[in-house]
């Protein structure tokens, strides 16, 4: 009688292990779209020319290293992709660890969307690590994307030098990307 009990607590465990495992493997976002994968099909533009100011590269940020596209100011990035339901667009902003001790005022990241028609602004993030210690690391975003499920959008990633009335100034301007994709389910 011992040994069923125990091959029956055996069982049970067995299942919910599996259980666990299924439900968090279901609930995990999964990645739909790798942008750093697609870089080479965007539209790339930039008032530099475009092969010094677009790069895929890797950066690590306090340890944690992450596949990025380089995307120096003033610049857009443009991906022509169709959003799945339940879409949302991760990334990480930040400049590269290099430029975080050299002079310079920043890089404004945009995130905007078209549809031919209109376009939205989803995100608009001044980082400034030689001003401002506490932009020192990855700054981790997401967005849904949901309301763009199902038709034809330009996702634009936009960079540029300075905040608008404080003059131009590019120095150590390495603005990255990291890992940019769009994931289903959050």
């Amino acid at each position: 009688m011992a040994r069923y009990r125990w091959l029956i607590v055996a069982v049970v465990v067995v299942l919910l292990a599996v259980v666990v495992w299924f439900f968090q493997r279901q609930t995990r976002p999964q990645v739909a779209v790798d942008l750093v994968q697609q870089f080479p099909s965007a539209v790339k533009k930039s008032n530099i020319p475009v092969e010094q100011a677009f790069a895929v590269t890797t950066a690590t940020i306090r340890g944690e290293t992450k596949p990025c596209i380089f995307e120096h100011p003033t610049s857009r990035l443009t991906f022509k992709l169709t959003p799945p339901a339940y879409a949302w667009l991760t990334t990480s902003l930040a400049l590269r660890p290099e430029a975080w001790d050299k002079p310079g005022d920043g890089v404004v990241f945009l995130i905007g969307i078209s549809d031919g028609r209109r376009y939205d602004l989803l995100l608009t993030e001044h980082i400034d690590p030689f001003g401002n210690p506490g932009d020192r690391r990855w700054i981790p975003v997401s967005i849904d994307l949901s309301a763009y499920a199902g038709r034809e959008v330009d996702l634009m990633f936009n960079t540029y030098a300075s905040q608008p009335g404080r003059g131009v100034d590019t120095r150590n301007d390495w603005a990255i990307w990291g890992a940019p994709a769009i994931q289903i389910g959050r």
